[in-house]
Order: structure tokens, then C-alpha cells, then sequence
């Protein structure tokens, strides 16, 4: 089974809490938080890893995980929770690769949810 780019029962939710509130720019915000924080995750990543901060790294990559399928951005959670996986068996190398690897699903992503 494909994994969905976006899931969006998950950004109706938002939407819908966006309504009750009166906050209409929360999902843009949301989004430009994650967008933010996706472009610093390899200089993160790669600071921990050089530090010997294993649980930092692992820590890192399970923070966008949880973030991008709260936000809906299924594949994004997936791509993340692969690195996550990576980085508990030590494999750091193949965590960056995965990453990088996921270059155009990050861009797709980001822009599926900012076009929600």
C-alpha cells in the first residue's frame, strides 16, 4: 500500500481549529515552523552525530517524524521514521543518505501542505 503525501483529514482538523479559534494563519505557521526546522535537521543531525550524541541524533529525526504526521505530511513521517531507524541501529551514514535521498518528497511535501 502507498504511503499518502497528505493526509487530509489531518489538515481539516487543523483547518477546523483554525475556525473555533479565529487564528486562520495557524496550518501556515504550523508549516512554516516544520520548513524551518527541516532545513536545519542534517546540520543538527551531523553536529550530534559528531559529538557522540546518539540519542540526540535519534531524538532529532523522531521529533520531525511526530511533527510531519501531526501536520499530515504522511510520507514526510515515513521518510523521518526511516531516518530514526537508521540512527537507533547506528547507522549514520545511511540516516544522511535517506535524507538526502528524500530531497524532491520533502519539497513535494511542503508544498502539498502549504497548498492545503
Amino acid at each position: 500500500m502507498e504511503t499518502l503525501l497528505l493526509d487530509r483529514q489531518r489538515v481539516d482538523e487543523i483547518r477546523r481549529i483554525e475556525q473555533v479559534t479565529g487564528r486562520n494563519d495557524m496550518l501556515v505557521w504550523l508549516v512554516g515552523k516544520l520548513e524551518e526546522n527541516v532545513a536545519a535537521f542534517r546540520a543538527a543531525f551531523v553536529e550530534h552525530v559528531a559529538r557522540g550524541d546518539a540519542s540526540g541524533a535519534v531524538r532529532a529525526a523522531h521529533t520531525l517524524k511526530g511533527t510531519c504526521r501531526q501536520l499530515g505530511a504522511q510520507a514526510l513521517g515515513d521518510l523521518f521514521a526511516d531516518i530514526e531507524r537508521f540512527a537507533k541501529d547506528g547507522d549514520y551514514a545511511e540516516a544522511e543518505r535517506k535524507f538526502d535521498g528524500g530531497a524532491r518528497l520533502i519539497e513535494e511535501s511542503l508544498t502539498a501542505l502549504k497548498q492545503a
